[in-house]
């Protein structure tokens, strides 16, 4: 698998520079001092996002895309993900199993990648037999497959992994605080991390009751891109702000982390890793 910090070029989708044109400017403004990081911008998008219509960089060389039906959202809002490839210019292959699977939903390594279960309930066919599925999703990336509970969606519309833990390399994962988690998705994650000899780094999150579709209090949806993580911070409370930048910090003590406020964006439900996707080019 490729890494993020392997990769040289940050794409967004157009429409967040239309339609978010203060934040995709700071964005820009953030990374500017780092003259190898090309940014690039999607063509053929629909909305803001990006990361969960886009391939998944396996190889070099070689781009794989998952079919994109996602349940949470109207089929009228899905930025069709074949017109983006072909008006971008990319060459990728497509899952020989046909599988529905959000980029936002996996996180990687370089010899496996972890899930949420979210994806069982968006390939029913496979209900009777989620092995199989997992095992497909296996073939098509060439990788290992992990997997935990997602949340339910009364409690995360999309159940992506992205909002719920990274890799900081191959034995450590950070994510949401274990002990605010439900006991459902806390005793997966513990048994996760057992099964695999996991160091599993504890990140102060919180949530946004005022509104069910938002992303604010989710600092683990940061943009990592070569040796740099935009590292998202919000309104209120500070103090919760100085937690988590300490954490970071301390999990990535060579990386050049930058802290950045999208709050505006955060509330339709995404946060860094949901607008950007990143490429070795």
């Amino acid at each position: 698998m490729v890494l993020d910090t392997e990769c040289n070029t940050v794409y967004f989708s157009e429409k967040l520079k239309e339609n978010f044109p203060d934040e995709f400017a700071l964005i820009c403004e953030k990374l500017a001092p780092f003259e190898y990081i090309n940014i690039k911008l999607l063509k053929g998008t629909k909305d803001e996002w990006a990361r969960d219509y886009m391939p998944i960089q396996t190889h070099a060389k070689r781009l794989l895309k998952f079919r994109y039906q996602p349940s949470y959202e109207p089929r009228s809002n899905w930025t069709d993900p074949t017109t983006v490839i072909k008006e971008n210019n990319l060459k990728c292959r497509f899952s020989k199993h046909n599988i529905n699977l959000d980029g936002g939903n996996i996180i990687k390594w370089k010899d496996k990648v972890i899930i949420s279960d979210r994806v069982e309930t968006e390939n029913h066919i496979y209900k009777d037999d989620p092995d199989l599925l997992y095992q497909r999703i296996a073939d098509d990336l060439q990788t290992e497959v992990l997997k935990i509970k997602a949340h339910e969606e009364k409690d995360d519309m999309t159940g992506h992994i992205d909002g719920m833990m990274r890799f900081v390399d191959g034995n450590t994962l950070i994510g949401n605080d274990l002990n605010q988690e439900y006991k459902a998705i806390k005793n997966s994650i513990e048994n996760l991390c057992e099964k695999n000899n996991f160091k599993y780094i504890n990140m102060p999150f919180f949530t946004d009751h005022e509104n069910h579709y938002s992303a604010i209090g989710v600092y683990v949806n940061f943009l990592e891109i070569a040796d740099v993580i935009l590292f998202p911070i919000f309104n209120h409370p500070k103090q919760k702000n100085e937690q988590a930048l300490q954490t970071i910090h301390d999990a990535f003590p060579k990386r050049n982390i930058i802290s950045i406020n999208i709050d505006a964006i955060g509330k339709h439900g995404g946060l860094m890793n949901c607008i950007s996707w990143c490429l070795k080019e």
